[in-house]
């Protein structure tokens, strides 16, 4: 599974016409469970990019496209 840190998060939202939610309104869904997204073995958030969809839809986030 191929995953990146959730700092990248806007900006891979931002690439698929999302208008993406803050770095904080991420980490805090991702901490709560209501975003797919795991801790990696360095103790980092991470997410997979073929969650966007369902990322996006879980933040209510419309897609401008």
């Amino acid at each position: 599974m191929h995953t990146l840190p959730l700092t990248d998060l806007s900006a891979a939202l931002a690439a698929q016409g999302y208008t993406p939610p803050s770095y904080r309104h991420a980490y805090e869904q991702a901490r709560s469970a209501r975003i797919p997204a795991t801790r990696g073995s360095n103790g980092r958030w991470v997410f997979n990019p073929a969650d966007l969809p369902v990322i996006a839809d879980r933040l209510g986030l419309a897609n401008a496209v």
